[in-house]
């Protein structure tokens, strides 16, 4: 089965996310509250190293900072920073390690390592999970403690999945045309990844490194999607719980108005001790859009295919 792609998290995506002022100071806040005096804090995927230091300012008895990349980077950062001596930075893959490789458990487990993408954030709850049964105390602080989920259905009005298909048919004919020779594994290549690339408000994307908003969520502009059903809570993930459920096979919603109903605006909602620290949006596509009356319930699978490619089916009563 295939994956979503995962983000690439270069300099450029670091500073971008910093220059989200708002989230910095809401997960800031819970990582002053989290860290007690002498406290070991481990802080998985540090990235530029920010919350690694924040939890040094706010006292913790030592700070391990991890990521598989950019290390060199976020440990010169420290270091301009006077804090050289108060982190241990390690440029390792934390599924490869320990809590002896790391100098034992930790009281605090800063994991920011959410993407707002649920393909590809549903494996990386179930690895935060993963680490603080592996490297946490048995008190051990979480942050964030809680995702949540919500569903909405829609009508997006700035892109539609038929569309873009039929679009890729024709280029497809315009290449045998052009060349006389047939790129359909090309198109299908193509094809494969459309849904994937239409979950993102496009806003979000547009630059390598300037944030698209210093408040505390990213959000589809309402000018280009009509809500046809009330918010549905989903699923949440309690990152002190003994297991991790995973994501339900299904959704089901009830439509508040009539209209044309094209897929589903899911929510996502990073928080702490009760407090939402980041909310994000992306988007699945039905594979057929759906005229839905008022009142009427529709219900959207949410199973392997839908984890491959993006698109969701409507599920048939048999």
């Amino acid at each position: 089965m295939a994956a979503a792609a995962d983000v690439p998290f270069t300099p450029d995506l670091h500073l971008r996310l910093l220059l989200s002022i708002d989230r910095g100071h809401n997960v800031q806040r819970a990582v002053r509250a989290a860290v007690a005096p002498g406290a070991r804090v481990l802080d998985a995927g540090t990235g530029s190293g920010l919350l690694a230091m924040i939890a040094a300012g706010a006292g913790a008895g030592h700070v391990v900072a991890v990521d598989r990349h950019h290390v060199t980077l976020a440990r010169t950062v420290a270091a301009h920073n006077g804090l050289a001596d108060r982190i241990t930075f390690h440029e390792a893959d934390l599924a490869a390690l320990g809590p002896a490789d790391l100098g034992g458990r930790f009281d605090v487990l800063i994991a920011m390592i959410h993407t707002n993408h649920p393909l590809i954030d549903e494996e990386r709850s179930r690895l935060v999970l993963d680490l603080r049964h592996r490297f946490g105390t048995p008190d051990c602080v979480v942050i964030p403690g809680e995702v949540r989920y919500q569903a909405t259905g829609c009508e997006r009005l700035d892109w539609d999945l038929a569309t873009e298909l039929t679009d890729l048919d024709q280029a497809g004919e315009a290449l045998r045309g052009a060349y006389g020779r047939d790129f359909g594994p090309l198109v299908d290549a193509v094809r494969h990844g459309v849904a994937m690339r239409g979950a993102r408000p496009a806003k979000a994307v547009a630059h390598a490194w300037r944030s698209p908003t210093r408040s505390g969520a990213l959000r589809f502009p309402r000018g280009d999607v009509r809500l046809l059903t009330a918010a549905h809570d989903w699923v949440s993930f309690d990152y002190q719980a003994a297991t991790f459920p995973g994501f339900p096979d299904e959704v089901r919603l009830v439509a508040t108005t009539a209209g044309r109903l094209t897929g589903v605006i899911w929510t996502q909602q990073l928080r702490y001790a009760g407090q939402p620290l980041w909310t994000s949006e992306s988007y699945s596509p039905l594979a057929t859009a759906r005229l839905v009356d008022e009142g009427q319930e529709v219900t959207l699978l949410t199973g392997d295919r839908w984890r491959a490619t993006n698109i969701l089916s409507h599920h048939q009563p048999t």
